[in-house]
C-alpha cells in the first residue's frame, strides 16, 4: 500500500506542477520524472514502489481499454483521416519501444561493466 500512496503521491505533485506552475508538459509525465528523480537521488527506496509497480504494469492491458473505446466513438470524425492516424500510432509506438529497448540494452551493459570493474577491484 506504502508503494502506491507513493506513486500517487508523485502523480499529484505532477499535477501541481502542471497546473500551478504552468509547466508545458502532461501531469502523470512530470509526476514519473519526479519519481525517477527521487529514485535515482535515493529519496525513494525502489523496494518501496516496486511491488506496487509490478502489479501496475502487469495489468497495464486495463489501463487501455478507455483509450481505445474513445478512439472507437471518435471514428465517425477520423472519417478520411484513419490511414493517417493509423501509420502515425503505428511508426509511434515502434520508435516508443525502439527507444526504451537501446535506453534498456545500455543500462544493463553499463551496469554489467560495473559489476565487473568491482569483481576486479575485489581480488
Amino acid at each position: 500500500m506504502r508503494g502506491f500512496a507513493i506513486i500517487i503521491g508523485f502523480d499529484g505533485l505532477g499535477w501541481l506542477l502542471h497546473t500551478l506552475a504552468g509547466v508545458p508538459l502532461p501531469s502523470h509525465v512530470l509526476g514519473l520524472l519526479l519519481l525517477a528523480a527521487a529514485l535515482f537521488l535515493n529519496i525513494v527506496r525502489v523496494e518501496w514502489v516496486e511491488g506496487c509497480a509490478a502489479l501496475l504494469t502487469g495489468h497495464f492491458m486495463l489501463f487501455f481499454v478507455p483509450l481505445l473505446v474513445g478512439a472507437i466513438a471518435f471514428l465517425p470524425l477520423i472519417g478520411d483521416s484513419w490511414l493517417a492516424a493509423a501509420v502515425s500510432v503505428t511508426a509511434g509506438t515502434a520508435a516508443i519501444m525502439l527507444a526504451t529497448g537501446f535506453a534498456a540494452e545500455r543500462l544493463m551493459s553499463r551496469g554489467r561493466e560495473k559489476g565487473h570493474e568491482q569483481q576486479r577491484s575485489l581480488f
